[in-house]
């Protein structure tokens, strides 16, 4: 089995995942992936939420017996078992191996986590002074250009895309580094190494230089809902509100990377978390300019607010 690290721990796979770091240590698995030739169990339950992934394709959740269950239309069945600490893989017919990976790294070992404790947010994270700062948005919001801006200029990047939090300890783990970029956004860092075309088209920088990276978990200072708004002559690049009570509870539950997925008392679980973490950490609405000339100014404004 190869090992890799990523949302603090150590992930067992037998096939490579060119996003991770490797471990090297000898230290048990904390999720190990095991691939299944045998078709999946029957299920006992309906499903208990489901999320559309892209046009025609769905994903399923379903409460098992012995755990969790994740179902995508393109890539198979995913059970989660054994406290989280397992997850058998049961592939669809031609499944491409780039989704499979995505659908691990995303929703999946979300899953595993969940059945653990942690809660995953949908954003991106840097490091600053050792506290960590996370952006929350859905796709093509900006969060990963901002996130590797700052790390650019002397923060580091824990994690893009995913953001797994401890909300006991109000701690955030590093996650996935691997960053997808459009050509215009890429073009911006000048060498960030090797690269290659990935999902969407975008390019997928697979091994950053360390010197960008947060490996270690930190503890979490501010969480921003990133809300790109229209550049105005004049107007502030920038401008942060912070959410409270109910509104920021609320804010973090609609971007948990399981969203639609959890429901029932799955949802109110992960409530429980958004609300525990509301209460401990500042949650903002962060309007921001959509303009890429002007990420750098808003990167320095971020980074003298949390240095």
């Amino acid at each position: 089995m190869l090992r890799y690290r990523v949302f603090g721990g150590v992930f067992a796979t037998p096939f490579s995942f060119p996003e991770l770091r490797e471990d090297e240590g000898s230290q048990p698995a904390d999720w190990t992936l095991r691939v299944s030739d045998a078709p999946p169990p029957a299920e006992l339950a309906p499903p208990s939420g489901r999320d559309e992934l892209a046009p025609g394709i769905q994903a399923t959740l379903t409460r098992t017996p012995q755990g969790l269950r994740l179902v995508f239309d393109d890539t198979g069945t995913f059970d989660v078992t054994e406290e989280g600490t397992v997850i058998t893989w049961y592939p669809a017919p031609g499944s491409d191996r780039e989704l499979v990976r995505v659908d691990i790294l995303g929703r999946v070992l979300a899953v595993a986590t969940h059945e653990r404790g942690i809660l995953c947010l949908h954003g991106s994270a840097v490091s600053i002074g050792g506290k960590g700062i996370g952006f929350l948005a859905p796709k093509g919001s900006g969060k990963s250009t901002l996130a590797l801006t700052l790390a650019a200029r002397g923060a580091r990047l824990l994690t893009d895309d995913t953001l797994p939090v401890d909300p006991e300890r109000v701690e955030a783990r590093p996650g996935v580094h691997s960053v997808r970029l459009w050509n215009d956004a890429a073009e911006r860092f000048g060498e960030l190494g090797d690269w290659r075309v990935g999902l969407s088209e975008k390019r997928t920088f697979d091994t950053l230089p360390d010197s960008l990276v947060q490996h270690d978990s930190v503890p979490l200072a501010a969480l921003y809902e990133l809300v790109p708004v229209p550049e105005s002559d004049g107007g502030a690049l920038v401008r942060r509100t912070q959410l409270t009570g109910a509104q920021a509870a609320v804010t973090l539950m609609t971007h948990s990377k399981l969203g639609a997925l959890m429901g029932g008392r799955e949802s109110m679980r992960v409530f429980d978390r958004c609300a525990t973490l509301a209460s401990a950490v500042p949650v903002y609405r962060l309007e921001v300019a959509r303009a890429l000339e002007s990420v750098g100014d808003v990167a320095t404004t971020i980074a003298d607010w949390h240095s």
